[in-house]
């Protein structure tokens, strides 16, 4: 019976999406995979037991990403006189936590080329959010309690999964998307009138890839944390992690996320205060991290823009509620 429900409802999201897309969604799950590495420290982030050990192991059977962590750990970044040579002494460098989320990121971003994009889209800040959310979404977890780090930042990197296909497997579709956007109509209306919803689209991917329904369910409801009908806790710190990173500067330009704030703060237990708190260590960390993973994406160095002060001051100021796109939480 419980099957027969799942089913059911898989079939009606499947209805809501466009028909050209729906039909090539199992084959893009049969013939799109996430890499053999990325599985695997899927299974070892979701082992408390796991050890820096365990990582290296897993890196050196997969020689191109090796290379590149090594390289990472090379980078001005970390100011070294000794260039790193070895998998063992990059971890030491980096760090076991940055490391693994560093790992997650580059096998995402080989998984989906993003070089063959659409005229008017920026692929770079596509990751660069993803990353951001991904980076948030952990650092609110160890804070809160109310999952396991490690869950939230993987359902943090993949929660734009949907628009990733749409970009790279969908271009004609994505186009038609845009120009509607051009037009001044909001993306997620324009999505929704072309039936190629990003949420809808990125969960369907992660059933086909049979992703822990955690994923599965942050990636579905992670612009409507109220509806979920399961794990509302990671939906709704997803939720604002996206809003986050939006107001740091590392916005999905296309997309400008509303967010039930008192809601969701009561669902993560988080009070007004302490997201205050969280956002003055945001504006001090986040950027320092950011040139790294532009590194990382092989796109040269950036710098934070002047305007990512500005976005985090308007959040502190008048409150935790200000610079929020809110709805009333008693919707």
């Amino acid at each position: 019976m419980a099957e027969t429900r799942q089913q059911n409802a898989k079939d009606d999201l499947e209805n809501q999406i466009d028909a050209q897309v729906a039909h090539r969604l199992p084959d893009i799950g049969r013939l799109v995979s996430l890499p053999h590495t990325m599985y695997t420290l899927l299974s070892l982030l979701m082992d408390e037991k796991t050890q820096p050990k365990d990582l290296e192991r897993v890196l050196e059977q997969d020689p191109a990403l090796a290379a590149k962590v090594i390289s990472l750990s090379n980078s001005a970044f970390y100011g070294l006189t000794t260039p790193v040579s070895t998998i063992e002494r990059a971890i030491l460098i980096i760090g076991f936590k940055e490391l693994e989320f560093m790992a997650m990121g580059l096998g995402l971003s080989e998984t989906f080329d993003l070089s063959q994009i659409p005229k008017g889209f920026n692929g770079e800040e596509l990751w660069l959010h993803s990353l951001s959310v991904s980076w948030i979404a952990r650092e609110l977890a160890v804070i809160t309690k109310v999952c396991e780090p490690s869950e939230a930042m993987i359902t943090g990197l993949l929660h734009e999964l949907g628009v990733i296909i749409l970009v790279s497997k969908f271009p004609q579709q994505f186009q038609q998307l845009l120009e509607l956007t051009d037009a001044g109509v909001p993306f997620l209306d324009a999505e929704k009138s072309l039936g190629l919803s990003h949420a809808i689209i990125g969960y369907l991917l992660a059933r086909n890839w049979n992703l822990p329904e955690v994923f599965q369910q942050g990636i579905l409801y992670h612009h409507s944390p109220r509806t979920c009908p399961g794990r509302k806790e990671m939906a709704a710190l997803v939720n604002l992690s996206d809003n986050l990173a939006h107001k740091a500067g590392n916005p999905m330009r296309l997309e400008d996320p509303e967010i039930d704030l008192a809601y969701a703060l009561e669902v993560i237990n988080l009070s007004p205060a302490n997201l205050q708190n969280f956002v003055k260590v945001l504006m001090t960390s986040l950027p320092q991290v950011q040139p790294m993973w532009i590194q990382m994406m092989r796109a040269g160095a950036r710098k934070p823009g002047p305007e990512t002060k500005g976005r985090f001051s308007s959040l502190l100021s008048g409150g935790a509620a200000a610079g929020f796109h809110g709805r009333s939480s008693g919707k």
